[in-house]
């Protein structure tokens, strides 16, 4: 159970599993309940190989879990529909399908589930399903879910969330609740010293560092994501949205180049970003209404340049 000193800041989420396996007591079903981006995926994998590499060669184990190749594990993500198919929200990134509408954990993953538990392990005692954003699951799949809850014998459920409200409570109450919480800053930075291969971070200001990492709200996963998404914005345009331009027409020049430049993604992202910046730093909220403006302006999908055109002379008019 060495691993699991690779997790950090979760003492009790580490305690109730190493209980668990030290006792040889594992639940049917947990809840792993917290943020994103603090250790809950990287966890589960952890509980799992210590339940999967019993009686086969450990380093096999890890490597078909991490590959999500092992036969008795089964890992399931929100998905889309597409032209009547299922598609992956990994699927819909890497081949950059337009989607209007969220992600959900579906009936058919459901009944994949089942279809899943019902046949026999072939290298441990037990079959393994992870539902990942399990808040996502509609209604037809949540009672689909419960049922299948009820009845499971030799299955495992490993269910993570940010939004444990948002579930059926006859499904928390068939879960052993697992919390995971907010990293402080002094975790986050221990985890982000470790981080190789980012070399790009030395081209970028201390500050903005911190306010990247500030921006993280204690998640070393979504600093990596803030980031990722920083990085992206092309050098000469975030030296742009850096300075405080004041005069129409280079805020004008400003708006075409974020469109040009940016996809929907990225614009979402740096509305978010400078909202966290315009509160933390300047207790702005004026500027925080016409960022959100601007945000539902972008999702009601109006033009995406005079959406920016506006807002940002909006904002000139405030400072």
């Amino acid at each position: 159970m060495d691993d699991f000193e690779n997790i950090y800041g979760q003492h009790l989420a580490i305690e109730i599993l190493k209980s668990a396996i030290s006792k040889e007591h594992i639940s049917p079903a947990y809840l792993f309940s917290g943020p994103a981006g603090v250790g809950r995926k990287k966890t589960a994998r952890i509980f799992i190989k210590t339940i999967l590499d019993k009686n086969q060669d450990k380093r096999s184990t890890k490597r078909k879990i991490e590959s999500n190749n092992h036969p008795d594990l089964l890992w399931i993500e929100p998905s889309y529909i597409v032209q009547g198919k299922s598609i992956s929200q990994k699927q819909a990134r890497e081949e950059s399908i337009s989607i209007k509408s969220p992600p959900q954990i579906r009936l058919n993953q459901i009944k994949e589930i089942i279809e899943f538990l019902g046949k026999k392990p072939f290298e441990s005692e037990k079959s393994i399903v992870i539902i990942e954003d399990i808040e996502r699951i509609n209604e037809s799949a949540s009672n689909a879910l419960l049922k299948t809850l009820e009845e499971t014998n030799t299955g495992l459920f490993i269910l993570i969330t940010q939004r444990p409200e948002k579930l059926l409570s006859t499904i928390r109450s068939r879960c052993q609740i697992v919390p995971f919480v907010r990293l402080n800053d002094n975790e986050v930075n221990k985890i982000i010293d470790k981080l190789e291969n980012i070399e790009e971070i030395d081209d970028i200001p201390h500050e903005k560092l911190k306010e990247l990492i500030d921006f993280s709200y204690g998640s070393p996963g979504r600093y990596l994501i803030n980031l990722k998404y920083w990085l992206s914005i092309p050098s000469p345009l975030r030296q742009k949205l850096e300075i405080q331009l004041t005069n129409q027409i280079e805020l004008l020049k400003l708006a075409k180049e974020i469109t040009d430049e940016l996809n929907i993604e990225q614009q979402l992202w740096f509305i978010d970003f400078q909202q966290n910046r315009a509160w933390e730093k300047e207790k702005n909220s004026n500027m925080v209404k016409k960022l959100e403006e601007l945000r539902k302006q972008l999702l009601k999908h109006v033009q995406p340049r005079l959406a920016w055109e506006v807002a940002l002379l909006e904002i000139n008019l405030i400072d």
